[in-house]
């Protein structure tokens, strides 16, 4: 009898084990964008309540990088990549200088809802889209600006997502994302500050910058190429 309770025991703390481990810290990466999806689905309401002492700054450490690098475009074209409740189309259309248009994507069709509800005000200057999987739907060139905030590291890996942001990024564009710090624990998913310039410069991004953001993430800044190379280059294959 002391033999099945003990395989008991064993199951259970594996079974806690994969759920705190997979499900609550990797916010389950490796068990498919659909099961992701799901995850966030579940975590949609309270997501910003979550997050907010990350999202304490992003009027001076997201929109206003934007901004200053968007500046002279008239109608700037920005896609937001795993947007969650739209962080950063908020953080953009509440500034009178940005003037331009944001389509915002993520995994989670209840990310999406709560963004919906959040950004209704702004309806017809932002677009909310479910996109599960690369490539991206979108042709090459279509974005005056790219971002993908706190998400690169929930994702199978990193070289896809940015080969498609680069993609859909016109020459000269411009990047905003982030870089997972070491206080995150996140062993398997955190690159030094130099070899994430690395990766950026192997995607073809230039202008790299990295910064202090929060405990957990540093902002990184970067830009495609004036001459970047012919549009489907490094289309990414489907997944």
């Amino acid at each position: 009898m002391w033999i099945w309770i003990l395989v008991g025991a064993l199951f259970l703390a594996a079974l806690y084990w994969f759920v705190d481990r997979e499900i609550y810290f990797y916010e389950a990466t490796h068990l498919g964008p659909r099961v992701q999806g799901w995850l966030y689905d579940r975590w949609a309401k309270n997501y910003d309540r979550d997050k907010a002492e990350s999202q304490a700054r992003d009027a001076d450490m997201l929109a206003r990088p934007a901004l200053e690098a968007l500046r002279g475009l008239p109608a700037p074209r920005v896609l937001d990549l795993a947007t969650g409740t739209g962080r950063l189309p908020l953080a953009l259309l509440t500034e009178s200088a940005f003037t331009g248009h944001v389509t915002a994507v993520d995994v989670s069709q209840g990310m999406l809802d709560q963004a919906a509800q959040k950004l209704k005000v702004f309806e017809g200057r932002l677009t909310l889209q479910q996109v599960i999987g690369f490539p991206l739907p979108f042709p090459d060139d279509s974005f005056d600006m790219v971002a993908c905030m706190e998400a690169l590291e929930v994702m199978p890996e990193m070289d896809t997502p940015l080969c498609e942001l680069s993609r859909v990024l016109r020459p000269g564009g411009f990047l905003l994302t982030s870089r997972g710090a070491e206080a995150s624990g996140r062993k398997s998913k955190v690159m030094s500050r130099e070899q994430f310039k690395s990766l950026l410069e192997s995607k073809g991004f230039e202008q790299v910058e990295i910064v202090t953001w929060w405990k957990w993430f540093d902002r990184v800044t970067a830009r495609n190429p004036i001459d970047k190379p012919s549009p489907g280059h490094q289309l990414a294959p489907a997944q």
